[in-house]
């Protein structure tokens, strides 16, 4: 018997040296065994869309006191907890470099020219790449960047956020130059079904949206100003920016075997109420130039007819976010809340929004005044046009009234918390219209009021942070000071203070 082992242990070593030919063990027989282009960009846009629970999804609107929480309140009160960015870098990233270098290698190749031409889908996986690239900096700060989709490194570097922001706007510029119209569509286009002219516009709105987003770096307001009248003097010859409702980028959910859904649908509805601050906003209870106390903020004193979309019950009070948990019943709108609800991605309204503001700090010769109210008129017409299209003529004439009374505000250098300063005024409903009209996508929400300001919010009074105050980025993943310790401290050197904390700020937040 001991010989016998003997032999066998004797043939598993000699064994181990020769090469075995196993033929085609490791591939699948029956799946694809060569990349699908159309399947990789669907996928990669879906699954960033599709990501629910509070750290992916929920969280910045408790920061933007959109909702309060019922039961779980730790949220709501600004715990702060290492979240991870995998779900970003590795279902969604991956999938968009992975195919931007597949198509580019295989560009004559029948299979990918069947999906469409080359540079238009090469195009499409840039301006998606370069978003969720602002997305995850502008949560977190300094990030793997420029070595992040390296398969080969596992400790990249933490590039700055600011020479970030800038790789963006150079990839969405040089993305929106490869887009060929004439050349048609591609597929697994989930956003604008193939139509090139859309992306281009999409494109050009994201580069204002970031350049917009430097504008309280000091050193950065040339290049930023540069980059954002670039594309407002070039309209007609660069594509265009997002102007009308049916330009918009909308993420339409089709509810498959409860796999792909509007991921507000698989949240527990009973743990969330909307706030009374926005919900008094939105009835108009704050007047203008009410004294602001720990409870109320100042807002307009108009209506907002809004609120029949955004509130299941429209005219009841939410909860009392600043001074208590107690009351209230107004929940977010079952329109809303549902599987099959679309959600917004870019809308006419978040561009003219951004152009208001521009105009307003001198970065271009638009009138603000029409700006802001083409904003608030479109956050009107593709609220209703998604949600309540039977409604779709009484909110158009509702928005152009709410519209003239909220430029009346802005034009009154006493608004709100201007205290005399017209251009403050202007900026102040600016703010406040971003943060009604950003609803429900809190990400893009929390970044704006970051960056302007308004409204002014007053923390939870039972923070469980280290200063109280509401959360400026979400700290680096658990892992990273271990398995990236470099990366990780470059990266927590550049907040201020340089403490790895949700309260610490990023770059563009200082």
């Amino acid at each position: 018997m001991k010989k016998i082992q003997l032999f066998l242990i004797a043939l598993l070593v000699l064994g181990s040296c020769k090469n075995f030919d196993f033929g085609d063990i490791n591939k699948d027989p029956i799946g694809p065994n060569e990349p699908s282009p159309k399947d990789m960009l669907a996928g990669g846009i879906m699954n960033f869309f599709n990501n629910s629970g509070r750290d992916y999804f929920t969280n910045p609107t408790f920061y933007v006191q959109w909702q309060t929480q019922n039961i779980y309140t730790s949220e709501m009160q600004y715990a702060d907890s290492p979240i991870d960015w995998n779900p970003w870098y590795v279902q969604v990233l991956s999938n968009f470099q992975a195919n931007i270098e597949y198509i580019a290698a295989n560009r004559e190749s029948s299979v990918v020219r069947s999906m469409g031409y080359p540079d238009n889908q090469i195009a499409v996986n840039k301006i998606m790449k370069a978003y969720v690239f602002k997305f995850i900096t502008d949560i977190y700060g300094d990030i793997p960047y420029s070595e992040a989709l390296d398969p080969d490194n596992k400790t990249p570097k933490y590039d700055n956020q600011i020479d970030i922001y800038h790789g963006i706007i150079e990839e969405l510029k040089e993305a929106r130059d490869m887009i060929d119209e004439t050349k048609g569509g591609i597929e697994g286009d989930v956003v604008f079904n193939g139509d090139m002219a859309k992306w281009k516009k999409l494109a050009n709105s994201l580069i204002l949206h970031a350049a917009l987003q430097l504008s309280n770096v000091a050193d950065q307001e040339n290049y930023a100003k540069g980059e954002f009248s670039a594309v407002i003097n070039n309209l007609a010859s660069n594509g265009g920016v997002i102007e009308d409702v049916n330009d918009e980028a909308w993420i339409y959910y089709t509810h498959i075997d409860r796999r792909l859904q509007n991921p507000y649908s698989r949240l527990r509805r009973d743990d969330y109420f909307l706030s009374k601050e926005f919900t008094d906003a939105l009835q108009g209870e704050n007047k203008v130039n009410s004294p602001v106390t720990s409870c109320s903020p100042s807002y307009n004193g108009t209506p907002d007819l809004r609120e029949y979309i955004f509130s299941n019950s429209p005219g009841d009070d939410g909860r009392n976010y600043a001074c208590s948990t107690d009351g209230g019943g107004a929940k977010m709108s079952e329109l809303i809340w549902n599987p099959d609800a679309p959600l917004p991605f870019f809308t006419a309204a978040w561009v003219y929004f951004d152009r208001a503001e521009a105009a307003v700090r001198g970065w271009t010769n638009e009138d603000y005044k029409t700006l802001l109210e083409e904003g608030i008129k479109a956050s009107y017409k593709s609220l209703a046009a998604h949600y309540l299209p039977e409604y779709y003529s009484t909110f158009e004439n509702y928005g152009a009234q709410f519209a003239a009374a909220r430029v009346a505000d802005a034009e009154n250098p006493n608004y709100g918390l201007a205290g005399g300063d017209a251009q403050k005024a202007k900026l102040e409903v600016i703010g406040e219209e971003k943060w009604v009209a950003y609803f429900p996508m809190g990400f893009e929400a929390w970044a704006q009021w970051r960056r302007i300001g308004y409204p002014a919010l007053t923390p939870h009074p039972e923070p469980l942070n280290a200063t109280g105050q509401i959360p400026r980025r979400y700290s680096y993943p658990m892992n990273e000071p271990t398995f990236n310790p470099q990366g990780y401290a470059s990266g927590v050197q550049d907040l201020t203070p340089a403490e790895d904390r949700n309260d610490s700020r990023i770059p563009w937040d200082k």
